[in-house]
């Protein structure tokens, strides 16, 4: 079965379910292919399989439906790779077929490393050996915990590890992940967009000024802040939460709040004059501009606590 580009190979699909004895099978799908759902169910339960779908958000392999998990005999998580080592899941990656214009792509340093998320990232082998092609020295490396080598998260950029290139190329579509890069490798980054066939530097002055004024407003104030940890599996962090508050004391007073999402609605009636998330960094860096009030990164937390160096300023990485 193809719907867009999501391939599913469905006889290799029942074996995996069958290998768990399963006849009650739960279906998570992120919000983009949510659409897609009923095909997918139809084609289980002509095998036998009851359905039942997830109506939780899926953000990424992060994000499992734990408690529709405890229903079922197995979960089928669609669109992304296997980042936790939890049981009964299924994983089905969404892949985008692609292709480049080489000629577009010109980067004056001849040492690169080549990186992209998992909708591009399953292509970077074949990407390696056109621009290899054109004399470029290419490091493609298989960060930590990731399905395919020069693959990276919003939270995880250890495919650039101790990088001995000179830049950093990331393939796909907007400014999130190759702006995390310049900041994670303090390396010139380009972009290439294979359906926009966009090409450019990346700049990350304007994304650090505003956090950083973030950072500042909070730190001359004496607003009250609270951490928040979420429930979610890959996202759990309430021993950092509980560093942070101990960090603090002395010179902040923080509670920790404990929820499944992260989001303004959630935050928006406790009294608090900014949040510290310790869950998915996008919240962060994507969403700030939807809450009330400033939210925070840990690492950020820890500039306002002085535990951390202006000059130190780093993405949050889980």
């Amino acid at each position: 079965m193809e719907t867009d580009n999501l391939r599913i190979d469905f006889d290799d699909l029942i074996k995996q379910i069958e290998s768990y004895n399963a006849t009650r099978v739960g279906l998570q799908l992120p919000d983009g292919l949510k659409f897609r759902c009923s095909e997918i169910i139809d084609r289980l339960e002509k095998q036998g399989f009851q359905v039942i779908l997830s109506g939780s958000a899926s953000y990424g392999a992060c994000d499992i439906d734990v408690s529709l998990l405890e229903e079922v005999d197995v979960l089928v998580h669609i669109g992304h790779s296997q980042l936790l080592n939890i049981d009964r899941i299924i994983y089905i990656p969404y892949f985008i077929e692609y292709s480049l214009n080489f000629d577009e792509i010109k980067i004056e340093e001849k040492k690169i490393a080549l990186i992209a998320t998992i909708q591009y990232a399953w292509k970077l082998k074949e990407v390696k050996r056109e621009l290899e092609k054109r004399n470029y020295e290419v490091e493609l490396r298989r960060g930590r915990n990731m399905a395919f080598p020069g693959q990276v998260l919003g939270c995880n950029y250890s495919a650039l590890k101790n990088s001995n290139a000179d830049a950093v190329l990331f393939i796909g579509d907007g400014l999130f992940h190759p702006v995390g890069a310049a900041i994670y490798t303090r390396k010139k980054v380009y972009r290439y967009s294979p359906l926009s066939k966009e090409f450019e530097e990346v700049r990350c002055e304007e994304f650090l000024r505003k956090r950083l004024n973030t950072i500042a407003g909070i730190m001359y104030s004496d607003r009250k802040g609270a951490i928040v940890v979420s429930s979610k599996p890959g996202q759990k962090r309430l021993k950092m939460a509980e560093r942070l508050k101990k960090g603090a004391e002395g010179s902040r007073s923080v509670d920790i709040i404990f929820t499944d999402e992260v989001t303004p609605s959630k935050l928006s009636n406790f009294p608090y004059g900014y949040f510290v998330n310790t869950a998915c960094p996008r919240i962060s860096y994507d969403d700030a501009e939807l809450f009330s009030v400033p939210i925070l990164t840990p690492q950020e937390f820890e500039i306002v606590i002085g535990k951390r160096d202006w000059d130190d300023y780093r993405m949050d990485e889980i």
